[in-house]
Formats: structure tokens, C-alpha cells, sequence
């Protein structure tokens, strides 16, 4: 079967297009996908991660999977971040650092993560931290990753990929698994049918949590809406039937219109943003007087 994608944006409507892939998708097994860009007017590079891991869960029945015609400025960006070179693309060179790069990093390999962003966060227009606060918060973006390790049972694995966008001052991170979604999870802890919304709604109230143990839950991405808010970025969650955003202090929960399988979080930085930031433990007396 062949699939035209449309222009992606990381926002609902980028979410739901990808849901839509997947859904014409469902039931195609031991066959051929074929994902024509040609009528894609735009592709945001972090959204690679989002599209792969619909693309391994179609794989993953034994299907082929190509991906042709894709206009040359897409292409190029999708080659210097690495996520076409599955599909027979050669590598470019990214000689602006614009790109963190696409992996797909298995649930066992969580080392790996935390070196892709120590290597690949540097100079990609974060605002000022302190040592403090820069290692909370690669912390936090770490439980994000955490989180999908624990609770996505995605055997495919997790998806990462970002993109700095230096002209309207914008870096995304997106983190994307193929697993379960947090209906499920949620729906199995509460023993009750929650919808998709309702599920991210409670997933994201401070002190719940379907982790076991001692350990404490959404520590991470409270830090992040703390800094978000600051910083006047955006946060986004899709899950199976439901997408969260959280922008200029505002929470949104949104039905979407087409099944997203899995878990997708998208971190978005205004790289705009000149304050210095540091842990309030940091702040001395002469900072204050």
C-alpha cells in the first residue's frame, strides 16, 4: 500500500496525522508500505522519532518498509539527523550542529541516552544554567526517557531525536516509544476504563504514579513544566487517543482523531529566552541583598 504524508508539525495536528499512518496501517502484515512524501509541504526533523516508531510497529508484522520521494529539503535535514539512512539514504554532514541526531536505543541500553544528551544538548541554544541546575536538568529529561523504559513494554525500543530551529529560536527533543500507552497502563493500576485523556490527565497529577516501589514518579517532568513556564516554551504528550499540551502556564488535554500506538513526549525550548536560570539552593545572600 502506498501512504501520502502531509506537512508534520510538532503540534496535535502533526500527532494525529502520523496516528493516521499507522491506522491505514493496522492490519497490513507480510506486505509492502510504501510512505510517499511528495505531497509533505514541511517536516519537523524531531518528529523522526514519532514516525519511527510507528514505521517499527508496521515493520514489525513483517511488513517492507520504504520511504520515497521525499522533497530535497527534507531530505537533506532527514540525512544529517540520521533517520533515513534505514531506508537506503546516504549521510550528510551536519556542518551547523543543528541536528540531535536520531537512535533508537533499546530498553536495556539506558547508559546510552544519558550520554546522547550530554554529547548532543551542548550548543544548541539552552539558556544559561548553572553546573547545579543543567545536571537537574538533564535529570529530568532522563526520567522522561525512565518513564518509558518502566511503563511502555516497548520491545522496539525508544525513539529520540531533536531539532534546533536558530531562526524562530525554537529546540525541540522529542522521546517516542512503541509500546502499550498510558491508557493501558493506567487503566490496568486503577482496575477501571478510563479514556485516553482521562489517563494522561491522572498520569500527570502530582503523586500519582503506576510505578512500584519507593521511587516517586513525574519528579522529572514537574521540573520541566516548572522550567516551560519560565521559559515560555511547550510540552507535549501523545498517547493512543489523547494529547496533552502545556503552554504559557496552561494545561490542554485533547481527544485526538486518529489511535497514536504508544507514548510520545516533545519538549519544546525557547532558545529566545536570555535569563540565566539556577537552584534556588544556589542563591546566596548577595543575590538576594
Amino acid at each position: 500500500m502506498i501512504h501520502y504524508l502531509p506537512t508534520i508539525h510538532s503540534q496535535r495536528e502533526g500527532f494525529e496525522r502520523l496516528a493516521s499512518l499507522a491506522a491505514d496501517a493496522e492490519k497490513l502484515k507480510a506486505d509492502r508500505l510504501e510512505v510517499d512524501f511528495s505531497k509533505c509541504g514541511f517536516f519537523d526533523a524531531n518528529m523522526a522519532a514519532s514516525l519511527a516508531a510507528i514505521l517499527a510497529r508496521i515493520a514489525d508484522n513483517l511488513n517492507a518498509v520504504e520511504i520515497v520521494k521525499v522533497p530535497s529539503a527534507i531530505e537533506r535535514v532527514l540525512r544529517k539527523n540520521g533517520f533515513l539512512l534505514a531506508y537506503g539514504y546516504s549521510a550528510i554532514d551536519d556542518v551547523n550542529q543543528t541536528t540531535l541526531p536520531f537512535q533508537r536505543i533499546q530498553l536495556s541500553d539506558k547508559g546510552r541516552f544519558a550520554d546522547y544528551l550530554k554529547q548532543h544538548l551542548k550548543g544548541k541554544g539552552i539558556p544559561r544554567m548553572t553546573d547545579g541546575l543543567g545536571k537537574v536538568f538533564k535529570q529530568s529529561i532522563f526520567e522522561v526517557f525512565q518513564n518509558a523504559v518502566i511503563h511502555s513494554n516497548s520491545r522496539l525500543g525508544i525513539f529520540v531525536c531533536g531539532q534546533f530551529y536558530p531562526q524562530v529560536q525554537r529546540l525541540d527533543l522529542t522521546i517516542a516509544d512503541a509500546g502499550i500507552g498510558i491508557r493501558t497502563n493506567v487503566r490496568r493500576y486503577l482496575g477501571t476504563n478510563v479514556s485516553s485523556t482521562e489517563a494522561i490527565r491522572w498520569a500527570l497529577q502530582g503523586g500519582n504514579t503506576t510505578k512500584t516501589g519507593s521511587q516517586p514518579g513525574g519528579v522529572g517532568l514537574k521540573f520541566l513544566k516548572d522550567f516551560i513556564a519560565l521559559n515560555e516554551g511547550k510540552i507535549h504528550l501523545a498517547s493512543r487517543l489523547g494529547f496533552y499540551e502545556y503552554c504559557n502556564g496552561k494545561e490542554t488535554f485533547e481527544k485526538l482523531a486518529a489511535d497514536f500506538m504508544g507514548t510520545v513526549v516533545n519538549l519544546e525550548i525557547n532558545t529566545g529566552d536570555t535569563q540565566s536560570y539556577r537552584l534556588s539552593s544556589e542563591i546566596s545572600p548577595e543575590d538576594i541583598f
